[in-house]
């Protein structure tokens, strides 16, 4: 009883600083609330959110990360609309993860508003809750002049991994914005072999934006695209290390035995990171193609490679 009762008198002095004429008490007040767990902290942080003062307004934003709650997603909500940006910024951060079915209707309809930030910051919150019913909004906006909108909605047709959206994808990727065409490629990673995605993938492949290239070889291998194989193959001698490091892994994860030898020329590249994905990746495919290459690999100046190429060896080995 009496650990509860100290609860209980550190909430009530929390609550007195919460109201306190100074703004600078008022606002560490809020902070402090973040780690509070007795019922009525949250109140008290909702409370903050109306505050005078924009520092403690942004405070109570930030910490109503740490609570849970229909009140609390749709206090954060209405501080969309704050006069101050950085408690817009807070207020959205804190929102993304809150997963609160009760908030759905609300996110869905500040989604469709012509606020760009109020719209992104919704959508982004809508993404963590995939629900399917966001995925109208999600299409309208795609059209959105902002692309920081526009890569928020395919986050979310990402996650919900509904095929229905599919058209809508296949026109964004060809979206002037790079960074758009980047979330295309991670959004289209629901696709199956033969299906009207996989071009747009390969293509992704040669965007003129290697973040387009690094993300299409990502999604190609989470979805194990056997056709890919020969573009990643090509995209070995991308002019971008970290699209060849992931065009590599792509190809372990589909298990390209065609590709044994161009990954084994990987192991003598001058990153150690690509050539961990080549040593990794000949693991995965288990060949014993990959023999002559992975020995060697053997004394590689980076134990990191030497660990992963012994470990390759002894998968090759033992099919050989």
């Amino acid at each position: 009883m009496a650990m509860f009762e100290t609860f209980d008198d550190e909430l009530q002095a929390l609550a007195v600083r919460a109201r306190d004429g100074d703004a600078g008490i008022r606002k560490v007040a809020m902070m402090e609330l973040a780690e509070a767990v007795e019922e009525g902290a949250a109140d008290l942080l909702l409370a903050g959110l109306s505050d005078s003062d924009a520092g403690v307004r942004a405070a109570a934003a930030k910490a109503l990360d740490e609570h849970q709650g229909s009140a609390v997603a749709l206090g954060l909500i209405a501080a969309l609309d704050d006069a101050d940006e950085a408690v817009r910024l807070a207020a959205a951060e804190s929102l993304a993860d809150k997963k609160e079915p009760a908030a759905t209707d609300r996110l869905i309809e500040r989604a469709g508003e012509g606020n760009a930030f109020v719209q992104a910051a919704a959508l982004r919150a809508l993404r963590e809750m995939q629900e399917p019913a966001a995925m109208p909004v999600a299409l309208a906006a795609l059209q959105h002049p902002d692309a920081t909108v526009r890569r928020e909605a395919l986050a979310v047709l990402g996650y919900l991994k509904a095929e229905a959206a599919l058209p809508a994808l296949l026109v964004a990727a060809k979206d002037s914005d790079a960074s758009v065409r980047r979330s295309v490629m991670a959004s289209l990673v629901f696709v199956k072999s033969g299906t009207p995605g996989v071009p747009a993938l390969l293509a992704g492949l040669r965007d003129p934006h290697w973040l387009v290239r690094e993300e299409a070889a990502f999604s190609i291998g989470k979805a194990k695209l056997a056709e890919a194989t020969l573009p990643l193959i090509a995209a070995l001698d991308d002019e971008a290390w970290q699209v060849q490091a992931k065009a590599v892994n792509a190809l372990g994860k589909m298990q390209a035995t065609a590709a044994v030898a161009a990954i084994g020329g990987a192991l003598g590249h001058e990153l150690s990171n690509v050539r961990k994905e080549a040593a990794a990746a000949l693991g995965e495919i288990a060949d014993p193609a990959a023999l002559g290459a992975l020995e060697a690999a053997c004394n590689d100046p980076d134990p990191d490679v030497r660990k992963l190429v012994r470990w390759a060896l002894g998968r090759c080995q033992a099919v050989a």
